[in-house]
């Protein structure tokens, strides 16, 4: 799997859980705490309100001093923890920073992680929500609010310390008179369970891994299987949550019939609209597709002031048109535009190229070129 985070496996739509390997460069430690802490300087500015949660043994602590970065000098995951660890009384039993939609924080994250999981659009499709990514950094006996489910598939990786997932397929496992809480997911909008009161170690028919630090070994599961983590040691993961309606969607993902040259038929954004109900016009289920459904940042590069002779693919996030009249709406990391039709060629032989490969600009893909160099899917030369 090395160069992507995703296990051929995966596209087994059979499969309702498995561990697999994982290798991929552009995704480490220092990437996602620094999106850990951009995520920490978003909701303490007030721009996000559900960035960040931080638990010390079960209580939410809403100082933005406790949160990572707060004191406004550098610190490790693991300097940081050690400061939570030792901010109550006596030391804390629990630590958990948990922050979601990381890559809506930081351009350097969401591009990896686009480059990484760009194999979904061919292998599996598009979920029909959208795609997450989550950091947990923490120490605690179990997840807090205790064994949960989703309306959500999920690919967990642990980049440093030790983490064991405990899972749980159906609910006959549950027992009598335990309760059961309800709840929805303020940004998926998908249902969740919760079983407060249920401890791991007092049931039975559970699957049990310990994955070890990456790139190394990941978790995946299907939406709606009961889980939960533990940290018999300080760990620091990424997870990547794929939004799929329910617990069980009757049909969670969609195909992308894409062609090697990235065009795909007009016809398919309508069908993909009326599937996911996130996207209000052609354009923008274009460029959601193009970003394999996550929600990214805006930021992006400066328009290059000169079209460059010549381009190559710095990434494999994926390249996608279509026709649109005389025009060709044109796709990548989230952004759309329209180019003359003209230039559909040219965009169509650099989609099948890999990266690297060099591929010279001509008199009428210089604007397309210039745009391309801009939301970071070439580099100029």
């Amino acid at each position: 799997m090395r160069g992507t985070l995703v296990n051929p496996v995966i596209a087994d739509r059979n499969l309702r859980w498995t561990v697999c390997d994982w290798d991929y460069s552009g995704l480490d430690e220092d990437l996602v705490w620094q999106a850990g802490l951009a995520a920490g300087a978003a909701q303490t500015s007030g721009r996000f309100t559900d960035a960040l949660k931080l638990l010390v043994d079960g209580e939410f602590v809403k100082d933005p001093k406790a949160w990572p970065g707060g004191l406004g000098s550098p610190e490790t995951p693991w300097e940081w923890l050690d400061r939570a660890v030792r901010s109550t009384e006596g030391g804390a039993d629990a630590v958990l920073y948990y922050a979601r939609g990381l890559q809506e924080y930081h351009r350097g994250l969401f591009e990896a992680l686009l480059g990484g999981l760009a194999p979904l659009l061919t292998r599996i499709g598009l979920p029909c929500g959208y795609i997450e990514s989550e950091l947990f950094l923490g120490r605690y006996a179990a997840t807090p609010g205790g064994i949960h489910r989703e309306g959500c598939t999920n690919l967990h990786m642990v980049l440093q310390g030790k983490k064991v997932m405990h899972l749980w397929d159906s609910n006959d496992w549950i027992p009598a008179g335990t309760d059961i809480r309800a709840d929805v997911d303020p940004l998926g909008n998908v249902e969740e369970e919760y079983l407060p009161d249920l401890r791991f170690s007092e049931v039975e028919h559970l699957t049990t891994t310990t994955l070890r630090p990456g790139p190394g070994q990941a978790m995946f599961w299907r939406s709606g299987i009961w889980h939960v983590g533990d940290t018999p040691e300080p760990s620091l993961s990424v997870n990547v949550a794929m939004y799929t309606g329910s617990f069980d969607n009757p049909r969670p993902w969609i195909d992308v019939p894409v062609g090697a040259d990235g065009q795909l038929p007009a016809e398919w954004l309508a069908e993909y609209r009326d599937f996911a109900r996130i996207a209000d016009s052609d354009e923008e289920a274009l460029a959601l597709a193009s970003s394999i459904g996550m929600r990214g940042i805006a930021t992006r590069n400066p328009l290059p002031d000169a079209a460059p002779a010549a381009v190559r693919r710095r990434t494999p996030a994926p390249l996608l048109w279509v026709r649109s009249g005389e025009d060709a709406l044109v796709a990548t990391h989230g952004a759309v535009e329209r180019f003359p039709a003209a230039t559909a060629d040219w965009v169509a032989e650099l989609a099948a190229r890999g990266t690297d490969e060099e591929l010279a600009v001509t008199p009428a893909t210089r604007d397309l070129a210039r745009w391309l160099e801009r939301h970071s899917l070439v580099d100029g030369s």
